[in-house]
């Protein structure tokens, strides 16, 4: 087998017949079966690679850089890889958000961006407020993919939309700033995370201030509707010792003594005076 460079600077394989009349490609045919059948199969997927199973809890070399969160088969993070492995630290204390990071060539999928991220997110099993940021170098692509189990706030369109534009202005510049797309995205998601909790402060404000003041005029109106029945009731009363008082002809003194009993609903009508 020989290689001969073709009209777009790639190397492309031609094959030609040996002499001893064996075709190299049916050798390599069976080399590659024997393989096959000495190592079954192996595949590596998305989640298994982010989880850094085959490169230990991190490592990093001319080739890429894997760690627990970060996926980088291209090393695109370099010397930035712990000022962002910081930064997912800070973000996950701050917040309460797992950030995943995946820097590949190409998402090599037929389907969708989006499709594949979320797929590739589900299959990392991921905690509650979990976040990855897919970025296909080769592609021109980057995807936000957000876990199903997080808050009601992380789920929002309008959210997943503000931390895919924090991340993609980053590479949009004459260098694309690949630890800048990260970090930009981590601060975008502190920033909403406090305008949420300052906005669920407001609410829950509100609400008991909304309680609070219905409490207080349900009160108010009691108190004034207790105070017209016992006032017309200590009206009434008052009629009937002033009848009784005509009836045995004697003068009805309106400030005469009362009992304790009227003392109580005179109080209770507000027309109590010492």
């Amino acid at each position: 087998m020989t290689n001969r460079d073709n009209a777009y600077g790639k190397t492309t394989p031609v094959v030609e017949w040996s002499r001893h009349g064996v075709s190299p490609m049916i050798a390599m045919l069976a080399v590659l079966l024997a393989l096959v059948v000495c190592l079954g199969s192996f595949t590596i997927s998305p989640s298994a690679l982010a989880d850094g199973t085959d490169s230990g809890s991190g490592s990093s070399d001319q080739n890429g850089a894997f760690t627990d969160d970060i996926t980088d088969t291209q090393n695109l993070l370099g010397s930035d890889l712990s000022t962002v492995t910081d930064a997912i630290a800070q973000t996950k204390q701050e917040t309460g958000v797992s950030v995943k990071l995946m820097y590949l060539r190409t998402f090599g999928v037929k389907v969708d961006a989006d499709t594949w991220a979320k797929g590739a997110l589900k299959g990392m099993n991921p905690a509650r407020n979990t976040v990855m940021l897919a970025v296909a170098s080769d592609d021109g692509n980057l995807v936000v993919a957000v876990s199903s189990n997080s808050d009601e706030w992380l789920r929002r369109q309008s959210t997943v939309d503000e931390l895919s534009k924090a991340a993609g202005d980053q590479l949009l510049k004459d260098t694309p700033d690949w630890a800048g797309a990260a970090t930009a995205m981590m601060d975008e998601i502190v920033t909403i995370s406090k305008t949420s909790t300052s906005g669920s402060s407001v609410v829950v404000g509100v609400v008991v201030f909304a309680v609070v003041l219905a409490v207080l005029v349900a009160v108010i109106v009691a108190t004034i509707v207790i105070r017209r029945r016992m006032k017309r009731k200590v009206m009434r009363q008052i009629a009937a010792k002033r009848k009784a008082a005509e009836d045995a002809g004697e003068e009805f003194d309106e400030n005469g003594p009362l009992t304790r009993k009227e003392i109580r609903m005179r109080r209770k009508a507000g027309m109590w005076k010492r």
